[in-house]
């Protein structure tokens, strides 16, 4: 029988002593600043190449520098400082104002998005147009 009190009374001082462990005050935490946003002023380029104000400019990973000597893409497309191109394939080309080559090797003239954009505008006022007269 005093084996068991005594048992018992183990329990309750381990049990009493855990329950004191378990209302420990943590210290404060310390006030942590928000993670400040990149604002980057300006205008931004895709990667690729663009002839810009008669000068070719070549991004890639965000920085942006004029063209002085001939680049090669992936593809084996070779971009000289004049905005000459010569494709994989052997074809050349001439970079014009607002023409932008991937870095895959894709060209995109301002004629294929001056299309692109009037399919996207037909596709969003329909066949009739932005500009309808109301009648009366």
């Amino acid at each position: 029988m005093k084996s068991r009190v005594s048992l018992v009374a183990l329990l309750l001082v381990a049990g009493a002593s855990l329950t004191v462990q378990a209302q420990t005050k943590m210290p404060p935490r310390k006030p942590v600043a928000p993670r400040q946003k990149v604002v980057i002023k300006g205008e931004t380029m895709k990667d690729g190449a663009i002839m810009k104000e008669g000068k070719v400019f070549f991004t890639q990973q965000g920085q942006t520098s004029p063209v002085t000597q001939p680049v090669s893409l992936v593809n084996g497309t070779k971009i000289m400082a004049d905005g000459s191109l010569t494709m994989a394939d052997g074809t050349t080309a001439m970079l014009r104002e607002g023409d932008v080559l991937s870095l895959s090797g894709r060209l995109t003239t301002m004629a294929m998005k001056a299309e692109q954009d009037s399919l996207a505008l037909m596709a969003k006022y329909g066949k009739k147009g932005k500009l309808k007269m109301k009648t009366k």
